[in-house]
C-alpha cells in the first residue's frame, strides 16, 4: 500500500500521521493499519509501532505522537521516511555569565554549523532551524539544550535552586561528545555537582554504644533484596558482601568525611545543597533531606533507641516522609544484605558465619556491552572490564583522580558513574546479569511496589540456625483427617486433574496425615505444581472445616509467599481451577492492598502491629511477597498458619539472607515448598530450602557440606535416596517429590532437540582463531581462563556483535546474518516456521543484539511489525501483557525475543512450539527453564528446541560451542542419576582446557 507521512511539530513532540492516496485526495491511515504500508514508509511505521506498545510514544489524533527525546534518537532512515529533517551538523560552545550560584547568572550557548560559522538557531524541542536550513539535534545536544534552558529559567532564584539546576546541565554535558561541545570557559569546566538520592549508614562501636553517620549515594545505588532481584548467590568472583560503604559512597573519601562529620553532624537541620569545596557542590533529594534529619535525631537518642533504630531504620524514615507503600523508602535507604553484614559487631543483624561454605566460580558476563564513560561510549569485553575495575581500585586506594587504560584517559568518578549505570557499585562489584540496552538507560531491577518500610529483626525472632550443629528439628505425630482423601471435586475443584497430578495430591495428603512438618514438591517446570498445591489447600481447608477447626481462634489461615510477578498467577489459577469460595476469603498483603492492612501510627504502634494481625488471622488465605514478609515478619509471626506455601522456594536458598531467616521464623503447621530448580548453583541450596520445609531432616549445614558437597558419587546417590524414599520406620512418604516431563507423557506432546552443528563463515572463523591464539599466550589463572571463555562465547554468537548493521536495510541485514554460524541457522529455521505458520521463542542474552535481531528479522522476513522483546528492562506487568498478546495473537507466524534470565521463569507461552537458543549458559537449569516456557501443560503441538552450534572449520570438535554442548549434556545426565549441582568449580578449567589447550 502506497502511503506518505505528515508531521506536526508541537512543543513536547511531533505528531506523525500516515496517509494513503485515494482517487482525488489523501486519506488518513489508522495506526492499526500502518504495518500495511510499503517501502520506506512501511519500514518506518514498523519501527515506530513498538514504541507505542512500550509506552514511549502515544497513539493520538489518528497518528503517533513521538516525544522530542525520541525524535532526537530516530535513525536517519526512519526520520527521512517520516518527512523529518536529518541530524544537523552542529556544535555548541558554552560560557557562564557570572558565577553559577549568582541569582543573575546565565549560561550563554553559541551554536556553529559544519563550516564553523556562528549561527542563530530557532529551536522547538529536538528540531532546529537556522537560515533556510532545518535539522534535528542529536539526543545529547537536545538534552543539553533543554538543561541549559532549565538552568536559565531559575534566574533570580536562590543558590540551592541554581545548584540543583546546574546538576542537570552537568549530567547532560557528560553525555555530549567532544565533537559537539567546546568550551573555553575555565569556570564552567571546573564545576562539579554531586546529586545524592540515597543514603546508607556507616556504623561504629563507641564506649556509649553504637554511633552512625550517613553515607550519601546516588539514587540508582539504592537496592534491596526485592522479590524480582536474585538473592545473593555464592557464585561469581568478588561477592558484594566484601564492599565497604565508605568506598561505595557518592563522594570522594575526604569530601564524604567532611560532609558527614562536620556539616551533617554540626547542624540541626539538613539543607537542599552544600558547598563541599571550591566549585564542588552536593544537592540532596527532598526525601533524602528528611531521612538525614531522622538519622541526626536518632544519633542523639539514648543507647536503646539507637540500637532499635539500627534494627529497623527504614520504618522510621518511611514514617517521617509519609511513605505508606514503602516504595520511596525502598529506593532511598541502602539496607541490603551488605548493610546487615556491616552492623554484625553490634548484634543488630547476625547472619550466620559460614567461612567453610566456599564461593562457586563461573559467572557469565555479557559477551560484550556498551558503556558510557564521561563523554565517550566504549565497547567493553570481560578483559577490558576487569582492567577498569583494577585501575579504579588502585586509583581509589592512592587517592588518584584519573586513570589510563589502553592509552585512554578517564576520570575515576566517570568510571565509577559508569559502573553504577551498569547496575554495579562504584567499584564495579555486583551482579550484572544483563547489559544496558543503551548507555544512558541502565537496566534496573523493577521494584516491588507493595513493599512496606523496614526489615525489623527482633531478638525474639532470632532463630536456631542448624548451621554448625543440629539445633532445631520438628517431632511429628499423625494428624486428624475428617475429609475424604480422594482428589477433591466440585464444590471445591473445578478442573479434572491429570494422572500425575492425582498422584502428587495423594502424596501431599499422605505426608500431611503422617504428620510431616512439610514437604518439597520439586516437579519439573510446566507440570502444574500450582494446581496440585491449590487442590491440596482446598482439601486442607475442607478438612479443617469438617473437623470444626475453621472458626474463631481455631481458624488458621493459609499463607502463600511468592515473587511479585507470580502472585497474579496464583489468583488466576485459583479462579480457573477452583470453584468459587473453595479457599474462602483472600487477603492480598502486597502492592496497593498493603496500605489497607497497616495499623495506625499512634503512640501504641509497634512493629508487631504494623499490620492488622486480626485481618490476617480472620482471613482464609493470605498472599504476600518474600520481601513484604521479611519487612513485617514480627507481625506475620504472630499468626498461626495452617499451611505456608513458599513458591519459587529457591528464593530462600541462601542461609544468610534476610528473606530466608524471615521465612524460617514463620509459624506454620505444615510447609509446602514449590520449585522446579531445587539446586540452582550448589547442593547447599537444597539444604537451605529443606531446612525451612523439614527442619533438621538433612542435619546441620556444616556436616551436610562436608558429607555431600565434598563427597563423591556414592554420597550423592545416598542423599538422593534419602529424599526420594521414606525414611526407614517412617509412617509417611518421602519428603521430596520430583517428576520430569520425560516421565509424564500424558497431556504433553512430544519434544525433540535439534542441536545442529554449523560451520563458521570465514570472518567468524578468523575472529575465533585470533581469540584462541591470544588465550594460548595469555595467563592461566582462573580469571584469565574465564576471560578467554567469555571472548569465545561472544565471537561464537557474532564476531562483530551489534555493530555494522542497518536493521532497515535488507542488504545490510543479509550481510550481518551471514557473518555468524548461529545466526545463519536461526534465520533458516525462522524462515521455515514462517512458511509452515508456527511460532517461536528466541533466547538471546546480549541486549543490543536482542534489539538489532528483532529489527533485522522483521526486515529479513518482511514482517508487519518487529517482534516484542522481554528482558530485564521490561517491568513485570508489561511482560505479562506482551505474553498475553502473543498468546492471543491470531497471526499464523510470530516470535518473541527473550533474555534467558529475565524470561526464563514465571511465564507460560504455549502459543509457541519452537525454541531457538542463540545464547547459552553453562548452567543447564537456566536453559531448561527457557525451554519450559512453551513445553508445559497447555501445549498442544510438538515442541522443537533448536540449538545452533558454531563449529570452527579447523578446530572442529575443540570448538567452544561443541565443548559447551557436551558439558551441558553431561551435567543433565548426572543430575538425572544423582543430585548433582549444575555448576562446579572445575567447569572453567574444563572448558578452557578443551577449547585452548587441545587445539
Amino acid at each position: 500500500m502506497k502511503a506518505t507521512f505528515t508531521h506536526l511539530v508541537q512543543p513536547d513532540g511531533v505528531l506523525l500521521k500516515l496517509q494513503r492516496r485515494r482517487l482525488l485526495s489523501w486519506q488518513p491511515l489508522p495506526v492499526k493499519d500502518w504495518h500495511l504500508a510499503d517501502g520506506k514508509q512501511g519500514a518506518a511505521a514498523r519501527f515506530l509501532l513498538p514504541g507505542v506498545e512500550a509506552g514511549d510514544s502515544v497513539e493520538r489524533e489518528g497518528g503517533i505522537f513521538v516525544p522530542h527525546p525520541l525524535v532526537a534518537s530516530l535513525p536517519g532512515t526512519v526520520a527521512e521516511a517520516a518527512g523529518l529533517p536529518p541530524l544537523g551538523t552542529l556544535s555548541i560552545t558554552l560560557a557562564f555569565e557570572r558565577i553559577m550560584t549568582d541569582p543573575k547568572a546565565r549560561i550563554r550557548a553559541s551554536w556553529y554549523d559544519h563550516e564553523e560559522n556562528r549561527i542563530r538557531i530557532t529551536r522547538v524541542g529536538a528540531l532546529a532551524t537556522w537560515g533556510a536550513i532545518e535539522g534535528r539535534l542529536s539526543r545529547p545536544l537536545y538534552e543539553l539544550a533543554e538543561a541549559i534552558d532549565g538552568y536559565n529559567k531559575t534566574e533570580g532564584k536562590n543558590a540551592e535552586t541554581r545548584i540543583a539546576a546546574w546538576g542537570v546541565v552537568q549530567a547532560a554535558l557528560k553525555r555530549t561528545t567532544e565533537d559537539e561541545l567546546r568550551s573555553d570557559d575555565n569556570y564552567l569546566t571546573s564545576l562539579t555537582v554531586y546529586q545524592a538520592g540515597a543514603v546508607a549508614l556507616d556504623v561504629i562501636e563507641t564506649a556509649s554504644g553504637p554511633d552512625f553517620f550517613p553515607v550519601v549515594m546516588g539514587r540508582e545505588k539504592a537496592a534491596t533484596l526485592a522479590d524480582n532481584t536474585a538473592a545473593p548467590d555464592e557464585d561469581g568472583e568478588a561477592p558484594p558482601a566484601q564492599r565497604d560503604l565508605i568506598s561505595d559512597a557518592l563522594l570522594p573519601r575526604a569530601m564524604q568525611q567532611r560532609f558527614s562529620r562536620e556539616m551533617f553532624a554540626g547542624e540541626s537541620r539538613s539543607r537542599d545543597a552544600y558547598v563541599l569545596d571550591r566549585n564542588v557542590f552536593l544537592v540532596l533529594d527532598p526525601s533524602l533531606k528528611t531521612a538525614l534529619d531522622v538519622i541526626r535525631r536518632k544519633r542523639a537518642a539514648p543507647k536503646a533507641e539507637r540500637i532499635a533504630f539500627l534494627k529497623n531504620p527504614r520504618a522510621e524514615i518511611a514514617a517521617a516522609i509519609g511513605d505508606e507503600s514503602g516504595e520511596t523508602t525502598l529506593s532511598l535507604l541502602v539496607e541490603t544484605w551488605q548493610y546487615s553484614e556491616r552492623v554484625l559487631g553490634l548484634g543488630v543483624w547476625e547472619p550466620p558465619a559460614i567461612p567453610w561454605l566456599m564461593t562457586k566460580s563461573g559467572q557469565w558476563l555479557p559477551e560484550r556491552f556498551p558503556c558510557r564513560i564521561g563523554n565517550e561510549v566504549i565497547e567493553l569485553d570481560r578483559k577490558a572490564f576487569q582492567t577498569l575495575k583494577s585501575e579504579v581500585a588502585r586509583a581509589t586506594a592512592s587517592d588518584e583522580k584519573e586513570i589510563t587504560v589502553d592509552g585512554q584517559h578517564f576520570h575515576v568518578v566517570d568510571v565509577q558513574a559508569a559502573f553504577v549505570q551498569l547496575g554495579l557499585d562504584p567499584s564495579g562489584n555486583g551482579q550484572m546479569e544483563e547489559p544496558p540496552a543503551r548507555p544512558d538507560m541502565p537496566e534496573q531491577a523493577e521494584p516491588d511496589l507493595g513493599t512496606p518500610p523496614g526489615v525489623n529483626v527482633d531478638d525474639r525472632l532470632v532463630i536456631r540456625q542448624n548451621i554448625d550443629g543440629k539445633e532445631f528439628w520438628v517431632s511429628y505425630s499423625p494428624r486428624v483427617v475428617a475429609a475424604d482423601v480422594a482428589f477433591p471435586r466440585a464444590p471445591l475443584v473445578a478442573t479434572r486433574p491429570k494422572p500425575h497430578q492425582t498422584t502428587g495430591f495423594a502424596w501431599l495428603v499422605d505426608a500431611y496425615r503422617a504428620g510431616w512438618p512439610g514437604v518439597l514438591l520439586a516437579d519439573d517446570m510446566g507440570l502444574g505444581k500450582t494446581f496440585q498445591a491449590l487442590a491440596f489447600l482446598a482439601w486442607v481447608r475442607e478438612n479443617r472445616r469438617k473437623a470444626g477447626l475453621d472458626r474463631g481462634a481455631q481458624n488458621k489461615p493459609i499463607l502463600i509467599v511468592a515473587p511479585t510477578a507470580l502472585l497474579r498467577n496464583w489468583i488466576d489459577e485459583a479462579e480457573r481451577h477452583l470453584e468459587p469460595g473453595a479457599l474462602g476469603e483472600r487477603v492480598d498483603a502486597f502492592g496497593s492492598s498493603l496500605r489497607h492492612l497497616k495499623g495506625p501510627k499512634d503512640e501504641h504502634w509497634t512493629p508487631e502491629t504494623a499490620i492488622h494481625v486480626d485481618e490476617l488471622r480472620n482471613a482464609n488465605w493470605v498472599l504476600t511477597t518474600y520481601e513484604t514478609l521479611a519487612d513485617n515478619h514480627r507481625a506475620f509471626a504472630r499468626v498461626a498458619f495452617s499451611v505456608a506455601v513458599f513458591d519459587e522456594a529457591q528464593k530462600i536458598k541462601s542461609p544468610g539472607a534476610i528473606n530466608t531467616q524471615s521465612a524460617k521464623a514463620m509459624n506454620a503447621e505444615f510447609v509446602l515448598g514449590l520449585t522446579g530448580t531445587p539446586i540452582e548453583n550448589r547442593l547447599a541450596d537444597l539444604w537451605c530450602i529443606m531446612d525451612r520445609v523439614v527442619p533438621g531432616y538433612l542435619g546441620d549445614l556444616k556436616s551436610f557440606v562436608s558429607t555431600y558437597e565434598q563427597g563423591g558419587d556414592e554420597e550423592l546417590k545416598r542423599l538422593k535416596e534419602s529424599l526420594d524414599k521414606a525414611p526407614e520406620g517412617s509412617r509417611g512418604p518421602a519428603v521430596l517429590l520430583r517428576r520430569m516431563k520425560a516421565e509424564i507423557l500424558e497431556g504433553l506432546p512430544t519434544r525433540q532437540f535439534k542441536n545442529v552443528r554449523v560451520e563458521m563463515p570465514a570472518e567468524q572463523a578468523q575472529a575465533y582463531s585470533n581469540a584462541v591464539r591470544k588465550a594460548q599466550i595469555g595467563g592461566a589463572t582462573q580469571g584469565d581462563m574465564l576471560r578467554a571463555i567469555h571472548v569465545f562465547r561472544g565471537v561464537s554468537l557474532h564476531p562483530s556483535g551489534a555493530r555494522d548493521c542497518d536493521p532497515l536495510d535488507k542488504d545490510s541485514v543479509r550481510r550481518w546474518f551471514s557473518q555468524s554460524a548461529r545466526m545463519r541457522h536461526a534465520i533458516a529455521v525462522l524462515g521455515e516456521l514462517n512458511r509452515t505458520k508456527e511460532k517461536a521463542l528466541v533466547f538471546i542474552e546480549d541486549l543490543e543484539i536482542q534489539a538489532l535481531f528483532a529489527a533485522a528479522i522483521a526486515t529479513h522476513l518482511d514482517l508487519e511489525r518487529q517482534p516484542a522483546i522481554i528482558n530485564g528492562g521490561v517491568p513485570g506487568e508489561k511482560r505479562l501483557e506482551i505474553v498475553d498478546r502473543f498468546q492471543a495473537s491470531p497471526a499464523p507466524f510470530d516470535l518473541l525475543v527473550l533474555s534467558p534470565k529475565a524470561a526464563g521463569v514465571g511465564l507460560t507461552i504455549t502459543a509457541a512450539n519452537h525454541v531457538i537458543h542463540l545464547s547459552r549458559w553453562w548452567n543447564p537449569a537456566v536453559e531448561d527453564q527457557c525451554n519450559d516456557r512453551c513445553y508445559r501443560i497447555g501445549q498442544q503441538k510438538p515442541v522443537t528446541v533448536h540449538v545452533p552450534i558454531a563449529v570452527h572449520p579447523h578446530y572442529g570438535e575443540a570448538s567452544f560451542d561443541v565443548k559447551l554442548d557436551q558439558l551441558l549434556e553431561n551435567k543433565r545426565q548426572l543430575s538425572r542419576d544423582m543430585l548433582m549441582p549444575p555448576v562446579a568449580d572445575g567447569d572453567v578449567q574444563q572448558l578452557f582446557g578443551q577449547t585452548v589447550r587441545s587445539v
